[in-house]
């Protein structure tokens, strides 16, 4: 939606473009019929009459199914104008004074646009033209100045009246700092713009526009230079855009701009040239809506390019990637599937170091994308994670983890750990401890059977809702580990946030241990932190003997990794990995002796 300043020409500021070409089209139609219906008192004599309100038909028509919305800023100008003078010229070539009175009823449907449709001077100048009009039409037909004048006067009430409405109408969708319109009015104006790209199958980009150091500048010049820095972008973004673009404030220092009828890189062009020609440094992400993709997820992939572009160093452009679009949909049509659609859950056992014997099985998510091929869960998680798909997910992987973890214990003779993965995303939902405890029940499984794992970062910051869901669950016997721990920033004052009962470290930190003094001293090191706070810890990335052996050697009795065994279908599990009638591994037996030494 564009404004400008005060008293020049705009769009009216209480409905979309395409909402004022409906409002044309059906008005232009409703005059061409009155005028019609008027003719018919006297048919042989409104030969002219018929052909005006033909015209008006025409035009109403065209509004309606072709045209309406692409009628320039301009055009509305003469349209109205235009309504008013086939009125005239109607009334001019009435066959009778009484259908000529008739027909200047229809002066009413011009006066409903005059301010609905503009504001200041332009509406101003409508009006005046349409009054003098009336006025002159009507007298020059016969009727009385009086007459003509209580038609002026009930035109110029309608407009006056309309115009109120459309006023109070805006403030309800406008800002009142830049004039721009607000979430609320972006958000409607963009639902009827995707409506007429699904009806043309045409392209529509969209553009989250975000004001760089915007605090920066709060602080250094008060609210009041804010104020001024966030009208100058206002109205240097609409100066620059293309007349067709709808621009919002979303709140703060955000702003968004929808192009109709544009592909991704032409929006990115024009969005960037507008971008280096503003006065103060913006950070912006593109997106281009991909066929049938909801708005929500369409929304999320410009957010993901602003953040981004801000990550990148800020004062720049970066288009949404549609490949994480297109998963997006792909990933959403699998978990509609009856069949799962490819997604599918593997185990992998965690094992006694000392003994070779399972202790228990971790979930590990995988999916076969039936044209890309295996998609890894670094990139699935990912997108399911951003496209608000992660409970679904979840869901899906913990009914299949906890069915197959139910089947292996009955065949093992004894209970089984299983460990599923939790996202931050999930632990946020307040009905996630309810519907994993849910679903161990469905399977015949005990809470206490049941390890949620979490990364630091889920928990990061102490996010009350997440750690209330993790003390819930251990309330109700379901142990927590926290995974990946030795990756990235680990802190060991989150560690005394996340209540937990297993540390889990990451392979990273078995990477060299074997034959560096100082990875071995780092690994020891995260071994004893584990130790120290009571917790039993679970090393990650086992692929040789070696390393094996020296996690004995440093304390550490449980581990997974591919030196014991690989993730498998449930079905495949105790096969390929060799568990004899007790659950022990005898494909990967406990380190020798002589192994241990070798490394010490």
């Amino acid at each position: 939606m564009e404004t400008t300043a005060p008293g020049s020409t705009r769009r009216s500021a209480a409905a979309s473009p395409r909402e004022l070409g409906r409002t044309t089209g059906v008005l232009y139609t409703a005059g061409g019929v009155a005028t019609g219906l008027a003719a018919l008192a006297d048919p042989a004599s409104s030969g002219w009459l018929f052909g005006l309100a033909g015209v008006a038909l025409a035009t109403g028509v065209l509004m309606l199914v072709v045209a309406g919305h692409r009628v320039p800023r301009g055009g509305f100008h003469v349209l109205v104008g235009s309504g008013t003078a086939l009125v005239s010229a109607a009334v001019l070539s009435a066959p009778t004074t009484t259908t000529a009175l008739v027909v200047a009823a229809v002066y009413t449907f011009v006066a409903l646009d005059v301010l609905y449709y503009f504001r200041g001077r332009p509406a101003v100048a409508q009006l005046v033209l349409l009054v003098v009009a009336a006025a002159w039409t009507t007298t020059s037909r016969g009727l009385p100045p009086t007459s003509a004048a209580a038609l002026c006067v009930v035109l110029t009430a309608t407009a006056g009246v309309v115009g109120a409405l459309a006023v109070r109408a805006a403030r309800a969708s406008h800002d009142p700092l830049t004039g721009l319109v607000n979430r609320r009015g972006f958000e409607q104006a963009l639902d009827a713009a995707v409506a007429d790209a699904d009806r043309t199958r045409a392209p529509i980009a969209l553009a989250l526009v975000d004001v760089d150091a915007f605090k920066a500048v709060n602080d250094a010049r008060g609210h009041a230079g804010g104020d001024a820095l966030l009208r100058s972008t206002a109205a240097e973004l609409l100066a620059l855009l293309p007349a067709g673009a709808l621009v919002g404030r979303l709140g703060g220092d955000e702003f968004a701009v929808a192009l109709p009828r544009t592909d991704d890189d032409t929006a990115a062009r024009v969005v960037e040239a507008a971008r280096v020609r503003v006065h103060h440094p913006l950070s912006v992400g593109v997106a281009s809506r991909l066929p049938h993709e909801p708005v929500g997820e369409w929304l999320r992939r410009a957010d993901a390019a602003l953040y981004e572009a801000k990550q990148l160093g800020r004062d720049r452009t970066v288009v949404a990637d549609e490949a994480s679009g297109h998963l997006a949909l792909d990933l959403a049509a699998a978990l509609a599937a009856p069949g799962g659609g490819g997604l599918r859950v593997e185990l992998q056992p965690v094992v006694d170091v000392s003994t070779g014997r399972v202790k228990g099985v971790e979930a590990l998510a995988r999916w076969d994308h039936p044209e890309r091929g295996q998609v890894p869960p670094s990139v699935f998680v990912a997108v399911a994670e951003q496209s608000g798909q992660v409970g679904a997910l979840g869901a899906v992987v913990r009914r299949a983890a906890f069915r197959d973890a139910a089947a292996i214990a009955s065949r093992l003779g004894h209970p089984l750990v299983v460990s599923v993965n939790a996202s931050g995303h999930e632990l946020v939902d307040p009905g996630y401890a309810g519907a994993l405890l849910d679903a161990l029940a469905e399977a015949g499984l005990a809470p206490t059977v049941l390890v949620v794992e979490v990364t630091e970062s889920v928990v990061e910051g102490g996010s009350a809702r997440a750690l209330q869901t993790l003390s819930e669950l251990r309330d109700r016997s379901v142990g927590v580990a926290v995974d990946d721990f030795g990756a990235g920033y680990s802190t060991l004052s989150r560690l005394d946030e996340v209540p937990a009962d297993y540390l889990k470290l990451d392979g990273a930190l078995l990477d060299g241990a074997t034959t560096s003094p100082r990875r071995r001293a780092l690994l020891e090191a995260a071994i004893g932190v584990g130790g120290a706070l009571g917790l039993p810890v679970v090393a990650e990335g086992v692929e040789t003997a070696e390393q094996a052996a020296l996690l004995l050697e440093l304390g550490c009795s449980r581990a997974q990794g591919y030196y014991f065994c690989r993730p498998h279908p449930a079905q495949e599990l105790l096969a390929r990995c060799g568990l004899d009638g007790e659950g022990r591994l005898t494909t990967r037996p406990a380190p020798a002796a002589a192994e241990q030494s070798a490394v010490s």
